[in-house]
């Protein structure tokens, strides 16, 4: 068994196609499709199932996976760890955005034109297995998972706002109470996804559970729904600009008076016995930029942080 069979394997599960690794690795197909045979063969299993126009794996190549993945990073990063040299600054940085993706370009600006010598490798799509993680260097996130293996520091806070169809009553406050929703028909995000956690959370401090019409993992089709009057949802506020202007004269947001009425974003990374200057860097960069970031949205919007809850000055009094 050779390192280069494992290379490739990793690289045909991460694509599910052997045409795109096989073009990611510089080879023909033909070839890559017979090592992975070889490895197969070596193995005793087959690793993948062939699915329509994919290949994905099987119970076996998760397995497998998972254990590969990890020791060929460990390997890289080892290697990696022995070029400190004075230009170590330049290279790759791969990073997952999953939170906050309409905050992140203007940091993805700002950073390059700082280091012009250090290239961030941006994935916004939700690749999220654990499985894969420590195959990138780091991952903006705000879910509230932790792992073992994952090092992670806090970025910011973002207020959560309710939405609702322009016809709702309650399109017309501009602050609300959860105790208010408690009848309310609600619009999730997918399961784990960091608003849907927040919103069942909220919607339990206030002592009811809250009754779902539909879990999306999309955020724009959580606004198509909301729009079309099929509920109500929680979302992150102020990195979903966007949507709120295109979606400006079918919905409304109301501010939420309840403590914990925010999520975190954090920075994550796999965690290592050595630090190379650029993932230093990054991670210093992107710290900075997200608190002062917080601090203007905060002031922009009137608002502190009181008493576990993003408070609007103006509504202080109504609540607190």
């Amino acid at each position: 068994m050779e390192l280069l069979q494992l290379r490739y394997f990793c690289e045909v599960a991460r694509r599910e196609s052997f045409t795109k690794a096989a073009e990611e690795v510089r080879v023909s197909q033909p070839s890559l499709s017979k090592t992975i045979k070889n490895l197969e063969k070596e193995l005793g299993v087959e690793l993948f199932d062939r699915v329509k126009n994919r290949v994905v794996l099987n119970e076996y190549g998760k397995e497998f996976y998972e254990r590969i993945s990890k020791a060929i990073y460990l390997i890289d990063s080892g290697v990696e760890s022995l070029k400190v040299t004075p230009d170590s600054e330049n290279g790759v940085i791969s990073v997952i955005v999953k939170a906050g993706q309409y905050l992140f370009p203007p940091l993805y600006d700002a950073f390059s034109k700082t280091h012009p010598n250090i290239i961030l490798d941006v994935a916004n799509y939700s690749l999220m297995q654990r499985k894969l993680m420590i195959e990138y260097d780091f991952h903006i996130t705000a879910t509230m998972n932790s792992y073992n293996d994952i090092d992670f520091e806090y970025l910011m806070r973002e207020e959560m706002v309710v939405i609702v169809n322009q016809e709702n009553p309650f399109s017309h406050q501009h602050l609300i109470s959860m105790e208010e929703l408690k009848e309310e028909i609600f619009i999730g995000g997918w399961r784990g996804s960091s608003n849907n956690t927040i919103m069942t959370s909220l919607c339990h401090a206030a002592g009811f559970v809250p009754r779902f019409n539909a879990y999306y993992t999309e955020m724009e089709q959580i606004f198509k729904s909301v729009a079309a009057g099929e509920g109500l949802s929680i979302v992150p506020f102020d990195s979903l600009g966007r949507l709120f202007q295109e979606y400006d004269r079918k919905i409304a947001y109301v501010y939420i008076a309840n403590p914990g009425n925010y999520r975190f974003i954090k920075l994550c990374w796999p965690k290592r016995l050595y630090e190379n200057k650029r993932n230093r860097l990054f991670r210093e960069y992107a710290q900075t930029y997200y608190r002062e970031l917080e601090e203007e949205i905060m002031q922009k919007k009137n608002c502190v942080f009181h008493n576990n809850c993003i408070t609007h000055q103006d509504f202080i009094l109504e609540y607190f």
